[in-house]
Protein backbone atom coordinates (compact mmCIF):
# COMPACT_ATOMS: atom_id res chain seq x y z
CA UNK A 1 0.00 0.00 0.00
CA UNK A 2 2.76 2.56 0.71
CA UNK A 3 4.20 1.68 -2.84
CA UNK A 4 1.27 2.48 -4.52
CA UNK A 5 1.08 6.03 -2.57
CA UNK A 6 4.68 6.59 -3.42
CA UNK A 7 3.70 6.08 -7.14
CA UNK A 8 0.78 8.11 -6.71
CA UNK A 9 2.99 11.28 -5.47
CA UNK A 10 5.32 10.28 -8.33
CA UNK A 11 2.98 10.66 -11.13
CA UNK A 12 1.04 13.50 -9.53
CA UNK A 13 4.49 15.39 -8.91
CA UNK A 14 5.74 14.66 -12.85
CA UNK A 15 2.60 15.58 -13.93
CA UNK A 16 2.63 19.12 -12.22
CA UNK A 17 5.92 19.15 -13.46
CA UNK A 18 5.02 18.86 -17.34
CA UNK A 19 2.19 21.11 -16.57
CA UNK A 20 4.54 24.00 -15.10
CA UNK A 21 7.32 23.12 -17.77
CA UNK A 22 4.92 23.58 -20.91
CA UNK A 23 3.04 26.56 -19.41
CA UNK A 24 6.86 28.32 -18.76
CA UNK A 25 7.25 27.70 -22.58
CA UNK A 26 3.94 29.07 -23.15
CA UNK A 27 3.94 32.64 -21.07
CA UNK A 28 7.41 33.39 -22.39
CA UNK A 29 5.94 32.99 -25.99
CA UNK A 30 3.34 35.20 -25.44
CA UNK A 31 5.75 37.96 -25.61
CA UNK A 32 6.72 37.04 -29.08
CA UNK A 33 4.93 37.46 -32.46
CA UNK A 34 3.04 34.44 -33.14
CA UNK A 35 5.32 33.11 -36.30
CA UNK A 36 8.10 33.28 -33.41
CA UNK A 37 5.91 31.50 -31.03
CA UNK A 38 5.24 29.21 -33.29
CA UNK A 39 8.87 28.23 -34.18
CA UNK A 40 9.73 28.08 -30.15
CA UNK A 41 6.78 25.92 -29.43
CA UNK A 42 7.89 23.62 -32.27
CA UNK A 43 11.38 23.87 -31.61
CA UNK A 44 11.18 23.27 -28.37
CA UNK A 45 8.67 20.11 -28.85
CA UNK A 46 11.10 18.33 -31.16
CA UNK A 47 14.44 19.08 -29.64
CA UNK A 48 13.60 18.87 -25.52
CA UNK A 49 14.81 15.39 -24.52
CA UNK A 50 12.24 12.94 -22.59
CA UNK A 51 14.02 13.57 -19.28
CA UNK A 52 13.75 16.83 -18.92
CA UNK A 53 10.09 16.71 -20.04
CA UNK A 54 10.28 14.14 -17.05
CA UNK A 55 8.93 11.03 -18.95
CA UNK A 56 10.14 7.70 -17.93
CA UNK A 57 12.05 5.52 -20.40
CA UNK A 58 10.42 3.86 -23.47
CA UNK A 59 10.33 0.03 -24.12
CA UNK A 60 13.68 0.53 -25.92
CA UNK A 61 15.85 3.37 -26.93
CA UNK A 62 14.02 3.19 -30.24
CA UNK A 63 10.62 2.87 -29.42
CA UNK A 64 9.03 6.45 -29.46
CA UNK A 65 8.05 8.51 -26.29
CA UNK A 66 6.34 10.96 -28.45
CA UNK A 67 5.25 12.16 -31.59
CA UNK A 68 5.45 16.06 -33.61
CA UNK A 69 3.26 15.60 -37.13
CA UNK A 70 3.37 18.54 -39.26
CA UNK A 71 0.57 18.88 -41.81
CA UNK A 72 -0.07 21.69 -44.26
CA UNK A 73 -3.14 22.90 -44.16
CA UNK A 74 -4.94 25.52 -46.76
CA UNK A 75 -3.69 28.40 -44.56
CA UNK A 76 -0.10 27.56 -43.20
CA UNK A 77 0.94 24.50 -40.96
CA UNK A 78 -0.72 22.79 -37.71
CA UNK A 79 1.59 20.77 -35.66
CA UNK A 80 0.25 18.10 -33.25
CA UNK A 81 2.32 16.83 -30.13
CA UNK A 82 1.88 13.92 -28.11
CA UNK A 83 3.74 12.49 -25.45
CA UNK A 84 3.41 9.22 -23.59
CA UNK A 85 2.25 10.48 -20.67
CA UNK A 86 -1.20 11.40 -22.58
CA UNK A 87 -0.31 15.34 -22.82
CA UNK A 88 -1.03 17.20 -25.96
CA UNK A 89 -0.17 20.53 -28.18
CA UNK A 90 -1.25 21.86 -31.30
CA UNK A 91 0.17 24.97 -32.71
CA UNK A 92 -0.69 26.90 -35.66
CA UNK A 93 1.97 28.60 -37.87
CA UNK A 94 -0.66 31.73 -38.33
CA UNK A 95 -1.11 31.86 -33.77
CA UNK A 96 -2.87 30.33 -31.61
CA UNK A 97 -3.60 26.49 -30.09
CA UNK A 98 -3.52 24.21 -27.28
CA UNK A 99 -1.31 23.16 -24.75
CA UNK A 100 -1.30 20.42 -22.21
CA UNK A 101 -4.40 18.74 -22.58
CA UNK A 102 -3.44 15.84 -20.66
CA UNK A 103 -6.23 16.69 -17.99
CA UNK A 104 -8.96 15.91 -20.65
CA UNK A 105 -9.33 12.16 -20.45
CA UNK A 106 -10.02 11.92 -24.28
CA UNK A 107 -7.10 14.24 -24.85
CA UNK A 108 -5.13 12.76 -22.89
CA UNK A 109 -6.11 8.82 -24.18
CA UNK A 110 -5.55 10.12 -27.43
CA UNK A 111 -2.11 11.31 -27.26
CA UNK A 112 -1.24 8.15 -25.40
CA UNK A 113 -2.31 6.11 -28.57
CA UNK A 114 -1.06 8.01 -31.17
CA UNK A 115 2.47 7.46 -28.86
CA UNK A 116 1.67 3.72 -29.14
CA UNK A 117 0.79 3.66 -33.16
CA UNK A 118 4.12 5.57 -33.91
CA UNK A 119 5.68 2.11 -32.57
CA UNK A 120 5.13 0.36 -35.88
CA UNK A 121 6.31 3.62 -37.83
CA UNK A 122 9.54 3.33 -36.75
CA UNK A 123 11.47 0.55 -38.31
CA UNK A 124 10.00 2.32 -41.83
CA UNK A 125 11.58 6.04 -40.19
CA UNK A 126 14.98 7.31 -41.02
CA UNK A 127 16.98 9.27 -38.68
CA UNK A 128 17.13 12.87 -38.54
CA UNK A 129 18.68 15.80 -37.54
CA UNK A 130 16.75 18.11 -39.20
CA UNK A 131 13.02 19.40 -38.89
CA UNK A 132 11.74 20.90 -42.39
CA UNK A 133 8.26 22.17 -42.88
CA UNK A 134 6.13 20.36 -44.95
CA UNK A 135 4.40 21.43 -48.58
CA UNK A 136 1.57 21.42 -50.11
CA UNK A 137 -0.68 18.78 -48.36
CA UNK A 138 1.63 16.57 -47.02
CA UNK A 139 2.67 15.70 -43.72
CA UNK A 140 5.45 15.12 -41.58
CA UNK A 141 6.12 12.51 -38.38
CA UNK A 142 9.01 13.12 -36.25
CA UNK A 143 9.22 10.04 -33.71
CA UNK A 144 11.38 11.23 -30.72
CA UNK A 145 12.95 8.39 -29.35
CA UNK A 146 16.09 8.35 -26.86
CA UNK A 147 18.08 7.16 -29.94
CA UNK A 148 17.18 10.70 -31.61
CA UNK A 149 14.66 11.53 -33.88
CA UNK A 150 13.04 9.06 -36.46
CA UNK A 151 11.12 10.84 -39.51
CA UNK A 152 8.76 9.66 -41.98
CA UNK A 153 6.07 11.36 -44.55
CA UNK A 154 3.33 11.14 -46.84
CA UNK A 155 0.28 12.70 -48.58
CA UNK A 156 -2.40 14.28 -47.36
CA UNK A 157 -4.74 11.82 -49.23
CA UNK A 158 -2.47 8.36 -49.02
CA UNK A 159 -2.34 8.87 -45.44
CA UNK A 160 -6.62 9.98 -44.85
CA UNK A 161 -7.60 6.95 -47.15
CA UNK A 162 -4.26 4.10 -46.06
CA UNK A 163 -4.28 1.85 -43.86
CA UNK A 164 -0.32 1.21 -43.24
CA UNK A 165 0.94 2.11 -40.15
CA UNK A 166 1.50 5.51 -40.80
CA UNK A 167 -1.92 6.07 -41.62
CA UNK A 168 -3.27 4.34 -38.50
CA UNK A 169 -0.43 7.67 -37.14
CA UNK A 170 -2.17 10.00 -38.68
CA UNK A 171 -5.52 9.59 -38.02
CA UNK A 172 -4.75 9.48 -34.33
CA UNK A 173 -2.87 12.45 -34.41
CA UNK A 174 -6.20 13.98 -36.30
CA UNK A 175 -8.23 12.32 -32.99
CA UNK A 176 -6.14 14.59 -30.80
CA UNK A 177 -7.39 17.68 -33.11
CA UNK A 178 -10.55 16.26 -33.10
CA UNK A 179 -10.81 15.65 -29.22
CA UNK A 180 -9.68 19.42 -28.62
CA UNK A 181 -12.89 20.72 -30.67
CA UNK A 182 -15.00 18.79 -28.27
CA UNK A 183 -13.59 19.67 -25.36
CA UNK A 184 -13.93 23.60 -26.89
CA UNK A 185 -17.29 22.83 -27.66
CA UNK A 186 -18.41 21.71 -24.34
CA UNK A 187 -17.32 25.52 -22.91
Amino acid sequence: MKILAIVLVVIALFAIGIGFYLRNQANEAQARPPKQVYRGLRDAALSTPRSKIGLPPAATPITPWGVVMDWGVSNGIATVVAFSDGSASIYFSGGGGHIGGQSKEAINKAAKQAVFLAAPCQPDARPTTTFPLPHGKQAIFYLLTDQGVFTASGEEQELVNGTKPLSNLAKAMQEIITQYRLSEAKH
